[in-house]
């Protein structure tokens, strides 16, 4: 028995047991409760049938990611709310989405670097097909969660007419842990990649095949980028997690939509009739830890078989034991688990 083992058994037996502290929940939504196809010129948010992502790729006045869809899952029936975000300790997050067209967009499960999508009639891109990202919300002009929402306007005053940079709510990422979300709607223009916390996925079409109506999308979201688990957790509790999905299929922009040949998806929204029978809206699936850590196994108590089941957890590289959120197992996930125990 190693040192680190001894010593977490021998806090096991000292503590004896407390009361409840924690508890894993799994909870499936089949639809959002609020979706939007955030486009400067969209006269209907929030009431669509369906939301298109494409890109105004080389065009001035117009965000490169110009068509974005908006989602976001009510989670107070299932989570508790007003929690510190230190309280949440989402394990695992998946999002997927339907598109209504088909035959008209390539599949492409890998990450596009911003350069490939310079010359378009010369692309450097290797592979056919635009990826479909997941990404974080940011806001700016005063906006926030709480304040922006699916009928709300879509933005402010622009940096370049008509629209470029306006838009109030924004697909973002976190470039480092406890940075703010970097507005990512123009990282061609401003020419810097960004890692989006998922890259959607399809297990039945082939890479560079055209992509049948109907078709789910997967988004696995990657906990171990910087800043995602803590943008969840805060999410959680405010009692909504909140997600934009793009694409940077290149369309000319208009009141209509992109102009030009449709070659971009369009998905299902919430209010499409079809997505209520078939199930077709965006779906959330979330595993979230809420409370101490110190309560591994979440039976409410704090006790020997908390430590048994850390010490497995960790010894196997389990997500749930990576409490620190940085995807490395060391002994600052020890410590932590520690501290929390030892708090009972």
């Amino acid at each position: 028995m190693n040192r680190a083992t001894s010593a977490l058994l021998t806090i096991a037996v000292l503590a004896g047991s407390a009361a409840a502290q924690s508890e894993t929940i799994t909870v499936e939504y089949d639809a959002p409760t609020m979706d939007r196809w955030n486009y400067p010129f969209n006269g209907s948010p929030g009431t669509r049938l369906s939301a298109s992502t494409f890109g105004a790729v080389e065009l001035d006045g117009f965000d490169d990611h110009d068509a974005q869809f908006i989602l976001g899952f009510d989670t107070l029936a299932d989570v508790m709310s007003g929690l510190d975000s230190s309280e949440y300790q989402v394990l695992s997050a998946r999002v997927i989405i339907t598109n209504t067209n088909g035959n008209v967009f390539r599949y492409d499960p890998t990450y596009d670097t911003h350069d490939t999508y310079l010359f378009l009639d010369n692309s450097l891109d290797t592979d056919d097909g635009r990826p479909v990202h997941l990404w974080a919300i940011g806001y700016q002009d005063e906006q926030s969660q709480a304040t922006w929402g699916e009928y709300s306007a879509f933005g402010g005053i622009a940096d370049v007419d008509p629209t470029q940079g306006s838009r109030y709510a924004f697909a973002a990422y976190f470039p480092f842990e406890g940075s703010d979300p970097v507005n990512i709607s123009n990282n061609l223009k401003e020419e810097f990649d960004a890692t989006p916390m998922a890259i959607a996925q399809n297990d039945t079409v082939l890479p560079g095949e055209l992509v049948p109506a109907d078709s789910d999308f997967t988004f696995d979201v990657d906990l171990c980028q910087p800043g995602i688990r803590n943008y969840l957790a805060e999410g959680l509790s405010l009692g909504e997690v909140r997600f934009a999905v793009s694409s940077l299929h290149a369309a000319n922009g208009g009141d209509g939509g992109g102009t030009g040949e449709i070659a971009y998806p369009f998905w299902y929204t919430k209010e499409n009739p079809l997505a209520v029978i078939f199930g077709y809206a965006p779906r959330l699936e979330l595993t979230v830890r809420v409370g101490s850590p110190g309560d591994f196994n979440s039976d409410g108590e704090f006790n020997f078989f908390d430590v048994s089941e850390f010490l497995t957890s960790f010894n196997a590289g389990d997500t749930s034991a990576d409490l620190n959120g940085d995807c490395q197992f060391n002994f600052f996930d020890v410590s932590q688990f520690l501290t929390a125990f030892s708090a009972g």
